[in-house]
């Protein structure tokens, strides 16, 4: 008998995304589980096009998949992902060694508080700084630069996980629940950043066992370069709100890894055209007999010609709602 996922923990260790996938993700998984059981994962691939949160290749693993491929365009979703699945935990002694030092060695840099002071705090920025900057040794810099990533997006204050502008940088006149819970953060750093390697370590730790492989690629350019092996799992979920979300679907904390301001940049494309090109561009080169996992629309394609795109290319096997969107797993005919 299979134990069941420890959700909680795939949770917490997962990149902190606004979506529907991390409810989604148990019946997902479950679906599957019934048309592949798990003691049979030791031999599936599963591939994700569009993996945002990480969420469903760290569940997959846990559940036992022998291999992941994770794939997206946004540099959060790599970062986190190579840090998840290097199978290398959090270095507390050098953590806490970094934070207590007053002028740390760190790469060469534009301090991050120059160009987001209208976000973050000096002391917030500057310990994202330390940890995202420092030279790392090459086993021990992805994890640390996720942790650096959480870190800040700790401190997004919008029910979305956005980020409010700071209306002053005196920390006395920053009222509200969002900027008490921000101001918390902000004075216990090291609690803080352990607490997140607890649980960052915890996801290294479900996953060790899955050889992975991480590219940051359009779905459309990488789907076609892949080898999909038998048995293998494919998600597609392009995003559908007509911003071009593969490169910035959250500015701030983009900018930050590229040590710079980026500029929004909008997407030539419908949200409905820009969802259906990539789901078939990634669903035709798949080999007979793959399954895939389907999700959109998000109410920019409606359910049923969501379908009718997901059924010229395989037959159904599962199907759940989610308000406005559908989710569908399929074998590739």
């Amino acid at each position: 008998m299979n134990r069941p996922l420890p959700w909680p923990a795939l949770r917490s260790a997962m990149l902190p995304l606004d979506g529907s996938i991390p409810d989604l993700a148990p019946a997902m998984v479950d679906a599957f589980t019934a048309i592949l059981p798990r003691s049979e994962w030791r031999d599936l691939t599963y591939v994700d096009l569009t993996a945002g949160s990480c969420l469903l290749p760290l569940a997959f693993a846990a559940g036992g998949a022998g291999r992941v491929v994770v794939n997206d365009l946004a540099p959060r979703t790599t970062i986190a992902a190579r840090a998840l699945f290097g199978g290398v935990t959090v270095d507390r002694a050098a953590v806490r060694d970094l934070l207590a030092q007053k002028n740390p060695q760190l790469r060469r840099h534009t301090p991050s508080f120059h160009f987001a002071c209208d976000y973050l705090l000096e002391p917030v920025a500057d310990i994202f700084d330390r940890l995202y900057h420092a030279p790392w040794p090459k086993p021990v810099a992805a994890v640390h630069r996720y942790l650096a990533l959480r870190w800040i997006m700790g401190f997004a204050t919008a029910a979305d996980g956005s980020f409010d502008i700071l209306l002053s940088h005196d920390p006395r006149q920053l009222r509200g629940p969002g900027w008490r819970r921000y101001l918390k953060r902000a004075a216990t750093p090291e609690a803080v950043l352990m607490a997140l390697a607890d649980e960052i370590d915890r996801g290294v730790d479900l996953a060790r066992h899955t050889q992975a492989a991480v590219h940051e690629a359009d779905m459309l350019e990488l789907a076609p370069r892949l080898r999909y092996p038998a048995p293998g799992l494919v998600m597609v979920n392009p995003p559908t709100n007509g911003l071009d979300e593969y490169v910035i679907d959250d500015q701030l904390v983009h900018s930050l890894l590229a040590n710079r301001w980026l500029p929004l940049s909008q997407s030539s494309e419908s949200a409905a055209t820009f969802w259906t090109r990539r789901v078939r561009g990634a669903l035709a080169p798949l080999p007979t007999g793959t399954f895939f996992l389907v999700y959109g629309g998000d109410g920019a394609v409606a359910r049923e010609k969501c379908r009718a795109v997901w059924s010229a290319y395989g037959k159904e096997l599962a199907t759940g709602r989610a308000g406005k969107a559908a989710w569908a797993i399929y074998r590739r005919a």
